[in-house]
């Protein structure tokens, strides 16, 4: 695993954290989806800000997704396709519900172990929903933010990163795998969960769910800038 200087982390937060704020909708359909499957859902659950719901929404889904029955899979599905917007891959789920069963971190362990970055935007939102405080989302946003911090850092490590489906984010992923002045030191899931801890430790977050928040949120920011200096850079 790589280890993160506070101090360092700290100049990463100021380059990724730009203050934009955390905009991802639960849509109508994907909402009357969850209500099939947790028909007691409060009426007025889905009445909260995105910010303000995403934490609720976990706590919700939590015990249901770690009880490890049918309702379990269709939770994962509705959370990875539904809520996420991910439509590949989602024969595989049955399976990994199967290896995660109650997700205790012991099956954790071992499932990334046997997976390393395979489909990691997917199944790391169900590692996620099941248990927000140790666990966050690894995606192409927020893969793509470090990387252009650490790009900009002078720093060697190198987060591997989901092709997304926003064009702003998969421009700067592009720039960062095309300019390759040196080796670089490839990092996953695990370091991206110490890095956040990292970040609540040095109180730059109050949670490790509140990091990803900040990532995802500032990310088109962090990569608009990134390709935009590189395009400077390239103009004679």
């Amino acid at each position: 695993m790589a280890a993160w200087d506070r101090q360092f982390v700290k100049k990463v937060w100021k380059r990724v954290d730009r203050g934009e704020p955390y905009e991802f909708p639960t849509g109508p359909m994907a909402q009357e989806r969850l209500r099939d499957i947790l028909p007691a859902l409060p009426v007025d659950f889905f009445q909260r800000h995105p910010e303000q719901l995403n934490r609720p929404l976990r706590e919700e889904l939590a015990p249901h997704l770690k009880a490890g029955d049918q309702r379990s899979v269709s939770l994962a599905r509705w959370i990875i396709r539904d809520w996420g917007g991910i439509k590949r891959g989602v024969q595989a789920i049955p399976e990994w519900m199967e290896a995660f069963g109650d997700f205790n971190e012991m099956r954790i362990t071992a499932f990334i172990a046997n997976s390393g970055t395979t489909r990691i935007s997917s199944w790391s939102k169900l590692l996620a929903f099941a248990n927000h405080e140790n666990h966050a989302i690894y995606d192409a946003r927020t893969s793509v933010a470090l990387n252009c911090a650490l790009r900009n850092l002078g720093d060697s490590r190198q987060f591997y990163m989901p092709l997304g489906q926003n064009e702003t984010i998969n421009d700067a992923r592009r720039r960062v795998l095309n300019d390759v002045p040196e080796p670089r030191r490839p990092v996953g899931y695990k370091d991206y969960i110490e890095l956040l801890n990292t970040a609540v430790a040095c109180k730059l977050s109050n949670s490790i769910l509140a990091a990803e928040m900040v990532l995802f949120a500032n990310a088109p920011c962090v990569a608009r800038q990134f390709v935009a200096d590189g395009s400077e850079q390239r103009t004679p």
